[in-house]
């Protein structure tokens, strides 16, 4: 389907970009990928294999371990056999929302495969150049798997308030024949998707139009909400990489790998909306012929695409048990589809009086519409591009006996941007500058081995705050990771010169931006649900089988 700014002039495209800045939270904006979103699939997890996990990740300077494909390529140089290896895991995600009067069916859990690939010696010489390994294979990226699941405290603002303003910022108007329509004719789900959720507010009953804007004509003063929202998202991030080390006079390692992104994730959310009124205080039916006393508003967000990106590194021992690495990750380019739906039902009370014609139930008057599919494809894709990683990481062997090491990571966030979109992108990529900053992530590990066949491995690590702290909230479409730290643990055995198993579980709190419900701020005079906060808590586990030969 077209986008509607294709169609129409750039002025009206503008106009339309702000107004939906004056509009935000998880259940409004979401015909769009928000920029909060695009901030989110940016972010990375280097899940990896259970041995970097165990170490708390700090790999930079390490190597020949399939978790060089997420770290530095320059570690596939310090393989001295061929190598198959398979990292499988369980993922147990908790989202801990805060200033919810309640929580339910927080939990999600799931197996996964973190990691698989293969090395192989494919050059081995006498000069300079000992060694030159290639490598490919799958790690994955990040994981999109959670429920979250909320009831807010008792509001006076409504989700049908967000949608009124929404009209009225817009300058919707009621059409000859009774459908809500645009400044330019357009009416229901031929308007800029941005207005379908006031479009299915309008003919499910939450809001009409008067003699001074639109307003939820069948909510009267005094009014109390329950808010119930469900959120869940599924899907992953993963880069199919190919890879080449090379070993020179076993002091120098160098690496670089072509890294293929793969890219999906899928969120529904479902918002229930209850309206009460306390004794005595009920509209009366000459008043209020129709009183709303519930709706339900869905929404099906699809994100599907695919990168490109490349990876180049250094290892040096410059003397033995000592090495220290160095990586640059390039910036990916992605370009991916956008697929949105959604739909709305309501129940409202009816005093008898029934001048619509709408067929009245025992009482009640039941409503429900639905959307077409949006899908933003072709010449509507959306593109952009994720910032740069500069990684450096020192190590150091005692002997066969424990290996120390600490990473360093900067990810510079401010150079995210949009760099294709069907709507407005500069708005965007000035919020990226202006909220976002780099990102400082320390990482650290030891791997003790009290015998031959045996490692024992703890680890674990940090990362900065990546919003400024003057952000002003109302930007955000969803809650963002801002900041995390984790703890990890693991042992390794080896059978001999050709098998070996890892087992690492991870300990993982993300702290994520505050975000509103909805939020429409019109002319100075906001609607919004409480301020919400989120912590992600996960529990990894890591199982790896390598075969040497």
């Amino acid at each position: 389907m077209k986008r509607f700014f294709v169609a129409v002039a750039t002025l009206l495209a503008t106009t339309v970009v702000a107004e939906a800045q004056n509009t935000s939270g998880i259940l409004l904006n979401r015909d769009i990928i928000p920029a909060s979103s695009l901030v989110s699939l940016s972010q990375r997890e280097d899940i990896g294999t259970a041995r970097s996990m165990g170490m708390g990740g700090a790999f930079t300077s390490l190597g020949a371990d399939m978790a060089s494909f997420g770290y530095n390529p320059a570690g596939f140089g310090m393989y001295q056999r061929n190598e198959i290896s398979v990292s499988l895991g369980v993922s147990a995600a908790h989202a801990k929302n805060y200033n919810a009067y309640s929580t339910s069916d927080n939990n999600r859990t799931r197996f996964i495969i973190n990691n698989f690939g293969a090395s192989f010696k494919v050059y081995e010489g006498t000069g300079a150049l000992t060694a030159v390994n290639f490598a490919f294979g799958y790690n994955k990226t990040a994981d999109y798997n959670y429920n979250m699941s909320y009831e807010g405290p008792a509001t006076i603002s409504s989700l049908a308030d967000a949608f009124a303003d929404m009209a009225n910022g817009g300058g919707l108007v009621i059409n000859s024949d009774n459908k809500i329509a645009d400044r330019n004719g357009y009416y229901d789900y031929d308007m800029n998707p941005y207005y379908w959720g006031t479009a299915m507010a309008y003919k499910g009953g939450l809001i009409n139009k008067g003699a001074e804007g639109w307003y939820p004509d069948e909510i009267a003063q005094g009014a109390q909400m329950r808010q119930f929202t469900d959120l869940a998202s599924r899907g992953s991030a993963g880069e199919f990489s190919f890879a080449f080390g090379f070993n020179i006079n076993n002091i120098v390692y160098l690496g670089a790998s072509l890294d293929v992104q793969t890219i999906y994730r899928k969120q529904t959310i479902y918002y229930n909306e209850y309206i009460n009124y306390t004794d005595g205080n009920e509209p009366n039916a000459t008043d209020f012929p129709y009183q709303l006393r519930q709706f339900e508003f869905g929404q099906s967000m699809v994100i599907d695409g695919s990168g490109v990106g490349a990876k180049f590194g250094v290892v040096v021992r410059p003397v033995e048990g000592l090495r220290i690495g160095f990586a640059l990750h390039t910036p990916t380019y992605y370009s991916v589809l956008y697929r949105y739906s959604a739909s709305l039902s309501s129940v409202a009370k009816s005093a008898g009086d029934n001048p619509y014609g709408w067929e009245v139930v025992d009482g009640y008057v039941y409503a429900s519409e639905s959307t077409p599919t949006l899908q933003d494809a072709g010449d509507n894709r959306w593109a952009f591009t994720t910032p740069t990683r500069l990684l450096a990481g020192i190590s150091y062997a005692v002997g066969p006996y424990a290996v120390f090491s600490v990473d360093y990571q900067y990810d510079a966030y401010r150079a995210l941007k949009l760099n294709y979109s069907p709507t407005e992108t500069g708005y965007n990529n000035d919020l990226f500058r202006y909220n976002l900053k780099g990102t400082h992530t320390l990482r650290a590990g030891i791997e003790a081995k009290p015998a031959p066949w045996l490692s024992l491995r703890v680890g674990g690590g940090f990362r900065s705050k990546l919003l400024n702290d003057n952000l002003d909230t109302i930007a955000l479409s969803e809650p963002m990771a801002d900041s995390l730290w984790y703890a990890s643990a693991g042992v390794g055995f080896r059978f001999g010169k050709i098998t070996s198993v890892d087992l690492a579980y991870q300990y993982r709190n993300t702290r994520y931006s505050d975000y509103y419900s909805f939020h429409t701020d019109l002319n100075g005079k906001p609607n919004a649900s409480p301020l919400y906060g989120l912590d992600l808590i996960n529990h990894n586990i890591a199982l790896t089988f390598a075969f040497r030969f």
